[in-house]
């Protein structure tokens, strides 16, 4: 894959976080009628001529340049817990208007023309947590009679986004794609949500996950490090975690070795060492478990909803064993009366301590 430059030509998905979207200013009715409005490409249209180029902003006079922006996700192939990182098949689109290369002569239609990259002004963006990307064929750059510019590109990237595990494996993220223009503030370019031509295929590759419609925003914000206000889009994609096959592979074998714990309560006081094995087993099982768990997720500093039944659980198979130790140190004297006893309570006790250690961790 291709490394992201720190400042690129033309179009780029960008992807990542930044401060929270302000308002931006009301881009001019008619240039958003424009640029909504549908040109298709047309084979007879002419293209514009190469004088009408130029790499000055079209119309500064009329105040910021409105850029529409859409992305279309063709395909989210895979989630990395660990990397915090999506890979993704998407199209962007950017459209905006330049009065110099308008003609009435192309018609409804849209002429398909070589892309004039480094003779024509076009919206330099760049994205923030793009680790790498590679484009499938060259851009479209197509322009209707009206001068609007319609500039797309098909793009598989991964991007990263911080994301919180509190909630695993019943967490939910809102994955945000951000854009920054390269150097132009908000008083030179603004920019307008294509929210018709943003979405996703109704059939992608990434298991594991339930995926909302992405939806498009246009603000205002700051930049570190940089003075004034820039425009940006964020593209917002609703990710929940299916929590089921976590339940079946983790939570159901976890349950089973902390009923195996439970067993120690049923074993006669007699048979002290088929206890303390059984103990010790169920301990060992457990923490291979935890083990695993910890190699799908990131190392983060709190823990998680998985984490909480993970203790929970390692506390009462831990306590199975204390029982079984217990046994071998007190069923032969005079306290074998309170062994017994235990015996009874926990049968009781624990899968009380079980459920208790569930809705714990998951829904409280």
């Amino acid at each position: 894959m291709k490394k992201t430059r720190p400042c690129v030509p033309a179009f780029l998905l960008a992807l990542g976080s930044a401060l929270s979207p302000a308002t931006a200013a009301e881009p001019r009715a008619d240039v958003v009628a424009d640029l909504e409005r549908p040109a298709p490409p047309d084979s007879t249209a002419p293209c514009p001529p190469a004088g009408s180029y130029s790499l000055t902003r079209p119309d500064p006079a009329s105040g910021p340049t409105v850029v529409g922006l859409a992305a279309f996700f063709q395909d989210l192939a895979s989630l990395n817990d660990g990397d915090q990182t999506l890979d993704a098949d998407v199209y962007i689109v950017a459209r905006w208007r330049d009065p110099r290369l308008a003609d009435p002569a192309r018609g409804d239609g849209s002429a398909e023309c070589p892309s004039p990259e480094g003779r024509l002004w076009m919206p330099a963006l760049e994205p923030e947590s793009l680790r790498a990307r590679q484009a499938f064929y060259p851009p479209r750059f197509l322009v209707d009679a009206r001068g609007v510019v319609t500039y797309g590109r098909r793009l598989f990237v991964k991007v990263s986004y911080p994301l919180d595990f509190r909630d695993f494996p019943r967490d939910r993220h809102l994955w945000t794609v951000t854009l920054w223009p390269v150097l132009s503030r908000a008083d030179e370019m603004v920019f307008h949500p294509l929210t018709r031509f943003t979405g996703r295929s109704e059939r992608l590759s990434l298991q594991g996950w339930h995926v909302g419609a992405p939806v498009a925003k246009a603000g205002t914000g700051t930049r570190p490090a940089r003075p004034g206000t820039f425009a940006r889009f964020d593209v917002e994609i609703d990710l929940t975690r299916d929590w089921s096959y976590h339940a079946w592979k983790l939570g159901l074998p976890l349950t089973l070795i902390v009923l195996m714990a439970y067993a120690v309560y049923f074993v006669p006081a007699t048979a002290v060492a088929q206890q303390i094995g059984l103990g010790m087993t169920s301990m060992l099982t457990l923490i291979a478990y935890m083990v695993t768990l910890g190699n799908t997720l990131p190392r983060i500093s709190y823990l998680t909803r998985a984490d909480r039944f993970f203790v929970g659980s390692a506390a009462l198979v831990f306590m199975g064993l204390v029982k079984a130790v217990l046994t071998a140190v007190l069923a032969q004297g005079p306290k074998a009366g309170l062994i017994a006893r235990a015996d009874r309570w926990g049968r009781r006790l624990f899968p009380l301590a079980m459920f208790l250690n569930f809705m714990l961790a998951f829904f409280l």
